[in-house]
């Protein structure tokens, strides 16, 4: 079995001390344990190159996959395994004032605003099915395959703002040696929790292995030490966000 990963902290850390820690690297590696009869392997490649493999039938499995109808057409999904949450607006400190003259915020208007209003998205992400509209309707113009990237054109005053979570986006400046150098804004369009999943090539194959991984889901779910997992890098204001949504939101999900 091959689960394929990318740098994406703090869901997946390919590098550095926090190696393996994120919050997916951990889901992982508790299927690991529980999927008997399985020999895994992990392959690290861009999120394209997986997005490209599990449409040519690949039987790769990738944890943190977000379920819309274009995917379901090539791939199978699990239950939900963790929570996007909270989406927001990142911009450099300092640069806020410009973007609070603007509100409320809004990701039309400022994807509308192109000309003057630099931004990136990661080529063939899905973030939710509203945003995602909007980001179709009104296309960036750049794109990039790594989110480190994104930051680093943020931060040297090559993009204006980010559409991103705040954990990854507090996580990534921390890497870069900018803590404290990014400030996450509220928006109207911003989604409830966006639930992620493990996400299989459609085949014979894919469909096995997501209804053992449910299997497991349905057991480790519900008790501390999950929980603790799907908390984990948040700060206090989104762990109790998170806390809030994990009975009502995530567990009665389907």
């Amino acid at each position: 079995m091959t689960w394929a990963i990318y740098d994406a902290p703090p869901f997946m850390v390919t590098a550095g001390d926090d190696r393996d820690r994120g919050i997916f690297d951990r889901i992982r590696r508790l299927l690991n344990e529980r999927l008997d009869g399985y020999a895994h392997r992990t392959i690290t490649a861009p999120f394209p190159r997986i997005y490209k493999a599990l449409t040519n039938g690949a039987e790769w499995c990738f944890v943190g996959g977000i379920r819309n109808p274009e995917r379901e057409e090539f791939a199978v999904f699990s239950l939900p395994v963790a929570m996007f949450y909270p989406l927001r607006i990142i911009v450099r400190r300092g640069r806020q004032e410009r973007f609070a003259a603007m509100e409320p915020l809004s990701l039309r208007r400022l994807l509308q605003d192109r000309r003057d209003l630099r931004t990136s998205v990661l080529r063939a992400r899905t973030m939710a099915p509203a945003i995602d509209a909007l980001l179709r309707e009104h296309p960036p113009a750049q794109t990039h395959s790594e989110f480190e990237e994104a930051f680093r054109m943020l931060l040297n005053d090559r993009l204006d703002y980010l559409v991103e979570f705040s954990s990854i986006a507090a996580y990534s400046a921390g890497h870069l040696g900018r803590d404290g150098d990014l400030v996450a804004l509220p928006f109207a369009e911003a989604p409830e929790p966006v639930l992620s999943r493990v996400m299989c090539a459609k085949t014979e194959w894919g469909r096995a292995v997501i209804e053992r991984i449910d299997e497991i889901l349905r057991r480790e779910r519900p008790g501390p030490a999950y929980r603790a997992i799907v908390e984990a890098w948040a700060d206090g204001p989104d762990r109790e966000t998170i806390r809030r949504a994990y009975d009502t939101v995530f567990l009665t999900a389907r």
